[in-house]
C-alpha cells in the first residue's frame, strides 16, 4: 500500500500533522510506503508565492490576514472542481507514485486536488481530509470541505458538528489528534509541576514572535521563574533574543532554536505555562499534554486564530494577552495565588484531548 500526504508550510500545524502521520505509519505499518509533499510550494510558483506571503504576514503584518484569509475563501474561483496552478506537477506525481490513499492536512489541498486525483487514478483512490482545527464558526475555512473526500478526520465533536452543518453527507468521524509518537508514548504532563516555574515563550517554525517585549515584562520576576524562549528556524531571531538575554543576566532565560518532537514533548511536561499565538497545533498539543496555554494576540488576531480560543473559552481554559504588560499581570496573579493556578491546571487535566493511534491507523489504511 502507498500513502501520499499533501501539506504546506503555511502555518505550523499542517506540516506537523503530516510528519506525525508519516512517523506513525512507518513505525506501526512498515509495509506501507509513505510520501509527504509540500505540494503548494512545489507544484506552482503562484502557490509558493502565496505561502511565502502568508508567512511574511504572520511575521510582520498579522493584521493583513484579515484580508488574506477572506481572499483565500474564494479559492474555488481559480480551481473549480480541479486544479489549474501546478496541475501538471500533480498529475506527474500521482501517475508516478500511484498512491492508494491520499491524505490532505491543509485546507487548500482538498477541493480540486481530490477531484483531480480521482480523475487521474480512479474512484478507488481513498481521499482523507485531516482537519487540524479544534472548533467551527468564523475562521473555519470552507476549503476544508470537499464532497470528494472519503473520510473527514475531525479532532473534536465541535468540528464534526460544523462539517455536518455545512456539508451534510460528508463522511466525518471523530478520531482525535495523532501527534508525534513522543507525545503519545510519554503521556501528558503531571497534575502539578515541581521546582521553579518554567514559562515557555513559543513560536512557529517561521520564528514569528514578540519575545523581547515579553521578556522585558518578566524582569521583575527574576528568581521567581525561569524562561525558555523558542525561536524557530530563523537564526536572526535567536541572535536577537540571545543578545537581549546577555544584557539581562538576572532573568534566567534559555534561548532555543527549533526543537524536535522529543524535546517539545519534554518541554510541555515541565512547563508551568506556554505563551503562544493561538495556532491550531500548539493549542492541540497543549490540550493533549495538559499544559496551560496563554494565547498571545500580539499584532492582531487572524480569523483562523479565533478558533482555538473559542474552544478553550467554552471550557474555562482560556488565558490571553493582547499587550506585553498583560503577561506581567497574569504571571503575578498566578505566582501570588497558587490555588487559582492549580485550579486552571486541574481543568486542563479534565479536558485532555485523547486519541487511540491504532484506531486512527486502521481508519487511514482501511484495515
Amino acid at each position: 500500500m502507498k500513502v501520499l500526504i499533501y501539506t504546506s508550510s503555511g502555518g505550523t500545524a499542517h506540516d506537523s500533522a503530516a510528519e506525525a502521520i508519516r512517523q506513525w505509519l512507518e513505525r506501526e505499518r512498515p509495509n506501507i510506503e509513505v510520501r509527504v509533499d509540500q505540494v503548494l510550494e512545489r507544484s506552482s510558483s503562484t502557490y509558493r508565492g502565496g505561502v511565502e506571503l502568508y508567512n511574511w504576514i504572520q511575521r510582520r503584518r498579522p493584521w493583513l490576514h484579515q484580508i488574506y484569509w477572506r481572499a483565500m475563501e474564494l479559492e474555488d474561483l481559480v480551481k473549480p472542481g480541479t486544479v489549474l496552478f501546478g496541475r501538471q506537477y500533480l498529475i506527474r506525481e500521482l501517475q508516478d507514485f500511484r498512491p492508494d490513499v491520499l491524505i490532505s492536512t491543509h485546507p487548500h489541498t482538498n477541493r480540486g486536488h481530490f477531484d483531480l486525483a480521482k480523475r487521474v487514478l480512479g474512484n478507488q483512490l481513498r481521499c482523507i481530509t485531516c482537519c487540524t482545527e479544534l472548533d467551527g464558526g468564523f475562521g473555519f475555512s470552507r476549503n476544508w470541505l470537499s464532497r470528494r473526500t472519503d473520510l473527514f478526520w475531525a479532532l473534536t465533536y465541535e468540528v464534526v458538528r460544523e462539517v455536518r452543518r455545512r456539508r451534510p453527507g460528508v463522511p466525518v468521524e471523530l478520531l482525535g489528534p495523532l501527534l508525534y509518537p513522543d507525545y503519545h508514548d510519554g503521556g501528558p504532563a503531571p497534575a502539578a509541576v515541581e521546582g521553579l516555574p518554567l514559562l515557555v515563550l513559543g513560536t512557529g517554525s517561521n520564528g514569528a514572535n514578540n519575545h523581547i517585549p515579553l521578556l522585558e515584562q518578566l524582569l521583575p520576576f527574576a528568581g521567581q521563574l525561569t524562561v525558555a524562549a523558542l525561536c524557530g528556524r530563523r537564526q536572526i531571531v535567536r541572535e536577537e533574543v540571545q543578545a537581549w538575554v546577555d544584557r539581562h543576566p538576572a532573568l534566567a532565560v534559555q534561548v532555543l532554536d527549533y526543537q524536535g518532537p522529543d524535546a517539545m514533548a519534554d518541554l510541555y511536561r515541565r512547563a508551568w505555562a506556554m505563551v503562544s499565538r493561538p495556532g491550531a497545533r500548539t493549542a492541540t498539543e497543549a490540550l493533549f499534554m495538559g499544559c496551560p496555554l496563554v494565547f498571545n494576540h500580539y499584532g492582531t488576531t487572524m480569523p483562523q486564530e479565533l478558533i482555538a480560543p473559542r474552544y478553550f473559552h467554552a471550557r474555562e481554559l482560556e488565558s490571553a494577552i493582547r499587550r506585553p504588560v498583560e503577561l506581567s499581570s497574569l504571571v503575578h496573579q498566578w505566582l501570588t495565588n497558587p490555588p487559582a493556578y492549580l485550579a486552571l491546571r486541574h481543568r486542563y487535566q479534565q479536558h485532555l484531548l485523547t486519541a487511540d493511534p491504532s484506531t486512527i491507523l486502521e481508519r487511514l489504511a482501511l484495515e
